[in-house]
């Protein structure tokens, strides 16, 4: 998924590259003309190495030990982030810490594990436009991948969406399955809410319906 929102990129960064198979997929592809892969483990960017090396793609990408992107120069050429698999936390560390990412404008592309509604508020109180979400399933969980930039448009967030986002366009099965986990996420809430202090919280209860409205499309 987190492939298909890099198109005609110059150089790509992968964060968190792991085994390396996303980078060596847009390298393949054309997507990417150069790759930098970051790991802030050993093993598993060995792994992205020796994977480039079996291909002899190894002159399209440079391989960082590194956390996040710390380290990285000439950024210029850097069109693409991308962040898959990491926490929303996590993720809104490494971009706040990449003041890159501001000033060249560079595309986001983020397929939080967890707390993707962390990592929309950071983007939309940080001047970050979200563009695209695609919803998504693996291994029985639902994920959101998100495509963004930087406007210098700031917002200030409610529930709905902190934890929607853009992602109210997706009408597949995986939506479905996406909406209902977030509906049950917030109704819980909502309910610990009401329980704790005797009175409704209107932001939460106004998400929990707009969500079942937009099951109702599917």
């Amino acid at each position: 998924m987190a492939a298909s929102f890099v198109d005609n990129g110059d150089t790509v960064c992968d964060v968190g590259c792991d085994h390396g198979k996303l980078s060596l997929y847009l390298v393949q592809r054309g997507k990417a003309k150069q790759i930098i892969a970051t790991d802030i483990n050993e093993q598993p960017l060995q792994k992205a190495v020796d994977l480039f090396a079996s291909h002899d793609l190894s002159h399209t990408a440079t391989f960082l030990l590194t956390d996040g992107l710390q380290g990285i120069e000439n950024t210029d050429s850097i069109t693409h982030v991308v962040i898959a698999g990491l926490g929303g936390h996590t993720m809104a560390q490494v971009i706040e810490n990449a003041p890159f990412i501001k000033e060249n404008k560079v595309q986001l592309v983020l397929l939080p594990a967890q707390s993707g509604y962390f990592v929309r508020r950071f983007l939309y109180e940080n001047g970050y436009s979200i563009t695209t979400e695609k919803t998504v399933t693996e291994k029985g969980k639902y994920y959101s991948c998100i495509s963004a930039i930087y406007t210098g448009i700031v917002k200030q967030p409610d529930i709905y969406d902190m934890y929607i986002g853009e992602s109210y366009t997706n009408t597949d099965e995986s939506a479905k399955g996406y909406f209902e986990m977030i509906l049950a996420q917030l109704d819980k809430k909502r309910r610990g809410i009401e329980i704790d202090t005797g009175n409704a919280d209107n932001q939460y209860t106004d998400a929990v319906e707009r969500i079942h409205s937009l099951l109702e499309k599917i």
